[in-house]
């Protein structure tokens, strides 16, 4: 009797502690992916544009998320496209637009403020991963409101510092809060850098007619996961389970 009781307590352990580890991989709205990757959250756009009100210097755009914690699209979301809108991003020195500057043709650092990114999981997929000059906002924002992020504001109230390195180059480096979507609960872990959400960053190098107005280019951004409450209490029925054996043993 007693080598039953400890073999189905090992069983609880081990079954408890594999489930736990299984319960890593994440499924929302057909979006995959797993919260024990070395990554934990983290992704790329290969795609996206970027456009700048010549009258404000605001920015907007569209993109398709590429790859999520090292899978491609047809891994994470398959029959599905994981696409992307921004805007909003006001310089933080009214009308600044990125123009020729300095020595060697390197131009200004721009700080921006405010700022929102809104993700769609689309089951019907129409947005050309390839092209990002097919990007637009009916294709990019045409399926279910997946995340809902806006700019996360350090000292100053600055949400994203853009460089200008007129005219072949630019780049920006920003935070995130959760704010909504279907995935916020997983996503709102207050993890990163003064306690935003998730962390981007994106670079532009082709400005079509030479021109800063209009850019193409690619991006990256990386979060954490909020621990699952079934792999949390799969664990603790594992643990609990030892506890006890042992407890009988000392018994």
């Amino acid at each position: 009797m007693k080598l039953i009781k400890k073999s189905l307590a090992g069983l609880v352990l081990t079954a408890g502690v594999a489930a736990a580890a299984q319960a890593g991989v994440i499924t929302v709205g057909g979006v995959t992916w797993n919260s024990d990757s070395s990554l934990d959250f983290g992704g790329v756009t290969a795609n996206m544009t970027q456009s700048i009100d010549s009258n404000n210097g605001v920015l907007s755009g569209f993109g398709v998320i590429t790859t999520l914690n090292g899978d491609s699209a047809a891994s994470f979301c398959p029959g599905c496209e994981l696409t992307f809108q921004y805007g909003g991003f006001t310089p933080s020195t009214s009308g600044s637009v990125p123009a020729p500057s300095g020595p060697s043709g390197v131009g200004t650092q721009i700080g921006y403020t405010g700022g929102w990114v809104k993700l769609y999981v689309d089951h019907t997929p129409d947005a050309n991963s390839t092209d990002p000059l097919s990007l637009n906002a009916a294709n990019t924002g045409d399926g279910d409101l997946w995340l809902d992020l806006q700019g996360h504001a350090k000292a100053g109230g600055i949400t994203m510092t853009g460089f200008n390195f007129y005219p072949s180059y630019l780049s920006g480096i920003g935070l995130l809060d959760v704010v909504g979507g279907a995935a916020a609960s997983y996503l709102n872990t207050n993890a990163k850098d003064d306690g935003a959400d998730l962390a981007f960053s994106n670079s532009f190098t082709e400005f079509p007619g030479g021109s800063t107005l209009f850019a193409t280019g690619g991006g990256t951004f990386h979060g954490e996961n909020v621990p699952e409450p079934a792999s949390l209490s799969l664990l603790g029925l594992g643990l609990l389970s030892l506890v006890a054996g042992r407890r009988r043993k000392s018994t």
